[in-house]
């Protein structure tokens, strides 16, 4: 477990350290405008958040078969090539190609929970996954800043090869990890069938809307910026700053915030994200909307975990569903707000919020409906 917390750091670290600046990259290398560049990065992570999807439950089964530490190994390699792609892309549609092969090869998060579900009694799967999500969330914190701070220092270019390294960095790490075996297929007589799918899907529903309202504002937070008046010399500041704090929010919040909410109260917590994302259309200077941006990240960190430890069918391949879930959340959600807001002319991005804010409503019902019996359960 404890190897597995600090493998997931650190790949988070190497995933994200182009989260705080890749429509910025974009539109200075690419020579696209900040708002093309927005809509590009929102394309670019539907494309790879979609495939992800579909490759999730691949790459869950193939832990089940043919062991966790080969399948780590794969998809380490796989996102070397990558981010060394990204760094030498001369157009977007290099970049958005090389997001669609990352898409392929985004088994990384999958194979981490299902080690995690593996070590782990049913029990404690909860709680385990909440320190496995929040050591994710940790690397994706800290990475967007280290990521900013190199652009500023070595450029965009170098910070991608950073990236590629770090995953090379990262394999010796592996090696030295001893994970469980897969089952022997002969032995194994509780195969993921179509009875252990349809007991996944209330939670898998639900984790596609919690996630499509808590990636919806990544590409678009540069741009939203500066609609606030921060000047073009301080976006990447800025951007920064809001991409980190909201991250911390989730990260801090995610360990507590699965010890405490019950299936009773997890429905409330969508319903205070929607009124903080609806809250954050009208904020008139970028500190409003970072204060916002950490109420929200507080209040979704509770969600996810609780969902995910729910039911896991076979480690694996149930894992790779509910993995699969959360791809499609981040595939929808930043092509869905990049779509609404178009142009960037008022008052599409108040569409852009509302729209983001009724889904979290919409999740909260969901929620509500499907675990109404394990909530007349609590104490």
């Amino acid at each position: 477990m404890t190897a597995a917390l600090v493998v997931q750091f650190l790949v988070s670290v190497a995933f994200n350290l182009m989260g705080s600046f890749m429509p910025l990259f974009l539109s200075s290398e690419l020579n696209e405008t900040l708002i093309e560049a927005t809509g590009w990065t929102g394309t670019s992570s539907f494309i790879a958040s979609t495939i992800m999807a579909f490759t999730a439950p691949f790459w869950g089964w193939m832990c089940d078969r043919v062991g966790t530490k080969k399948v780590l190994l794969v998809v380490l390699g796989g996102n070397i090539i990558v981010y060394s792609g990204m760094a030498f892309s001369a157009d977007v549609l290099q970049i958005v190609f090389f997001r669609a092969l990352q898409g392929g090869f985004g088994g990384i998060s999958t194979v981490m929970f299902a080690i995690v579900a593996s070590t782990v009694s049913p029990q404690g799967l909860k709680k385990a996954l909440s320190y496995q999500m929040a050591a994710m969330t940790m690397g994706g914190l800290v990475a967007p800043g280290i990521g900013g701070a190199m652009a500023s220092i070595i450029g965009y270019r170098l910070t991608l090869v950073s990236s590629a390294v770090l995953f090379v960095l990262i394999l010796p790490l592996v090696l030295k990890i001893t994970l469980p075996p897969p089952s022997p297929n002969e032995a194994d007589t509780k195969s993921f069938d179509f009875a252990d799918f349809k007991s996944l899907l209330p939670d898998i529903t639900a984790l596609i809307l919690v996630y499509i309202c808590i990636s919806f504002l990544a590409p678009a937070v540069s741009w939203f910026l500066a609609s606030l008046g921060v000047p073009n010399d301080q976006l990447l500041l800025w951007t920064t700053a809001a991409t980190v704090l909201n991250g911390l929010a989730y990260a801090v919040a995610t360990p507590l915030m699965t010890r405490k909410v019950t299936d009773r109260t997890i429905p409330l917590l969508s319903v205070g994200a929607a009124t903080a994302i609806m809250a954050t259309a009208f904020v008139f200077n970028p500190i409003q909307f970072i204060a916002l941006r950490i109420i929200i990240g507080a209040m979704q960190a509770g969600i996810p975990p609780n969902l995910l430890g729910g039911k896991s069918g076979r480690k694996g391949t149930g894992m790779g569903f509910l993995n699969s879930a959360r791809f499609l959340g981040m595939a929808i959600g930043p092509i869905m707000a990049t779509s609404i807001l178009g142009d960037g002319v008022a008052p599409r991005s108040f569409y852009m919020f509302t729209v983001m804010a009724g889904i979290s409503m919409v999740a909260a019902v969901f929620l509500y409906i499907t675990h109404k019996k394990n909530a007349e359960k609590d104490p």
